[in-house]
C-alpha cells in the first residue's frame, strides 16, 4: 500500500517534465509537491467544513482546488513560470481569507505562510530576485495582519481549534521534511551526474584519460599488494591520419564512436577500457597472466578487423588496431613503468606491419 502511494506521489511530483538533470529540475519538484499539498489540504478543510456546514470555508477550498488544477495543468503544458507563480499567490489569499474571517489567530492557521516564505527560497532562482523579495515580503505583511487584526476564533469550538492547531503544526512539519528531503535527493543526483560526466569522455562515452589512469593506479596497487599478475595494454587504430583526411573528421570521430562501442562489448567484464587521447585506448585486465591477455586481445583485434563501419552516406571506411601489451613484475614499482612498456610493444606491433598484438620487448618470456 504504502509503495504503491510512493509510486503515484512520485509521478504527480513529475509531472509535466522529465525527471533528467536540468537546472531547475529540483524547483519543479517544489512546485508540483506544494500543489499537492495545497490540494490534500483543501479537501481536508472542505470535508471538516461539512459537518456543519461552513459556507466560507467549503466554497474557499473549492475554488482553491479548482485554481490549484489549473496551476498543475499550466505546469503539464509547459507553461512552468504561470505555474510557479500562482501557487504562492493561492496559498496567501486562502490562508488570510479563512484566518481573518473565520478561524482567527487563536488557531495558527496563518503560520502555514510558511510554506510560501519557504517555497520562494527555493522555487525562484537568483535572476527572480524581485519577484522573490515581493512574495516573501507580502506574505510576512499577511502573517502579522492575520497574528494582530484577525477575529479570535468565535467560530470554533475549542476542540476543533485544538484539532486544526495540532494539523497546521503536522503540516508545517511535513512539508519542510518533504522539501528538504527533496533538495538534498537532488543535490546527491546532481552530484553524481556530475562525477559521471567528469570521468566520461564526451565522443567515446568511454572512461576519459583521467578516469582510466586512476583505475590504473588501483589495479596496479590491489595487484602488488595480493600478490596478483595484471596485464596493461595500450589499442592504437591504424591510419587513423589517413580516415580524417580522406573522409573527414566527422567521419573520423564516427570510426572512434563505433570502434569505442565494439572494445566495450567484447572486453571481459572485469577489464577497463578508457580513451588514453587521439585514437589511442587503454585497456586495464586485473587477474590476468600474459597468455591470456594475449588471447583476449587477439579476440578484439580480429574482431574490430572485420567490423563493417559504413557512414550515413554509404562509404564502408576499413579499420584495423594495433596492440602493445605488458604484464606487471617485480621490478615494477609503477604503474607508468608498465604503460611505458605497453607502449614499447604498440610500437613494436606497428614497426611490424600493424594490425597485429606484439607483447613488449621487455616481457617476452611472458609473466
Amino acid at each position: 500500500m504504502f509503495s504503491s502511494i510512493k509510486k503515484t506521489t512520485q509521478k504527480l511530483i513529475n509531472l509535466g517534465f522529465q525527471d533528467d538533470h536540468a537546472n531547475d529540475v529540483n524547483q519543479k519538484h517544489v512546485v508540483n509537491f506544494s500543489y499537492l499539498v495545497f490540494c490534500f489540504g483543501c479537501f481536508l478543510l472542505m470535508a471538516m467544513s461539512l459537518i456543519p456546514f461552513i459556507p466560507i470555508v467549503f466554497f474557499v477550498s473549492f475554488i482553491c482546488i479548482c485554481l490549484a488544477f489549473i496551476g498543475l495543468r499550466c505546469n503539464y503544458l509547459g507553461h512552468y513560470a504561470r505555474a510557479q507563480l500562482l501557487m504562492p499567490i493561492l496559498k496567501m489569499a486562502q490562508v488570510t481569507l479563512l484566518t481573518l474571517f473565520y478561524f482567527g489567530s487563536e488557531s495558527g492557521f496563518h503560520f502555514l505562510l510558511l510554506h510560501v516564505i519557504a517555497y520562494s527560497f527555493i522555487v525562484f532562482r537568483a535572476d527572480q530576485g524581485f519577484t522573490k523579495g515581493i512574495i516573501v515580503g507580502v506574505s510576512s505583511l499577511l502573517f502579522l495582519m492575520c497574528a494582530f487584526l484577525s477575529l479570535k476564533g468565535v467560530y470554533l469550538t475549542e476542540s476543533k481549534q485544538n484539532l486544526l492547531l495540532v494539523s497546521v503544526f503536522f503540516f508545517i512539519a511535513i512539508y519542510f521534511s518533504v522539501v528538504i528531503n527533496l533538495v538534498m535527493s537532488r543535490l546527491k543526483s546532481a552530484n553524481q551526474y556530475l562525477r559521471v560526466l567528469a570521468e566520461k569522455d564526451e565522443l567515446t562515452g568511454l572512461s576519459n584519460r583521467r578516469k582510466v589512469l586512476a583505475d590504473a593506479v588501483n589495479i596496479f596497487a590491489d595487484s602488488v599488494i595480493n600478490r596478483e599478475s595484471c596485464v596493461f595494454a595500450i589499442v592504437d587504430l591504424d591510419h587513423f591520419k589517413k580516415i580524417n583526411d580522406t573522409y573527414g573528421h566527422e567521419a573520423g570521430d564516427f570510426v572512434l564512436t563505433k570502434v569505442a562501442g565494439k572494445m566495450q562489448s567484447v572486453i571481459r567484464p572485469i577489464d577497463k577500457v578508457g580513451r588514453y587521447g587521439g585514437e589511442e585506448f587503454i585497456i586495464l585486465m586485473p587477474k590476468t597472466r600474459l597468455p591470456q591477455a594475449e588471447l583476449v586481445m587477439e579476440h578484439l583485434r580480429q574482431t574490430i578487423a572485420s567490423l563493417v563501419i559504413e557512414t550515413d552516406k554509404g562509404i564502408i571506411i576499413p579499420v584495423t588496431i594495433s596492440i602493445g601489451l605488458a604484464p606487471i613484475s617485480p621490478e615494477v614499482t609503477r604503474y607508468e613503468e608498465i604503460l611505458a612498456a605497453a607502449d614499447k610493444g604498440l610500437y613494436a606491433a606497428k614497426r611490424n606491419g600493424r594490425n597485429r598484438v606484439a607483447v613488449s620487448p621487455d616481457f617476452q618470456d611472458g609473466n
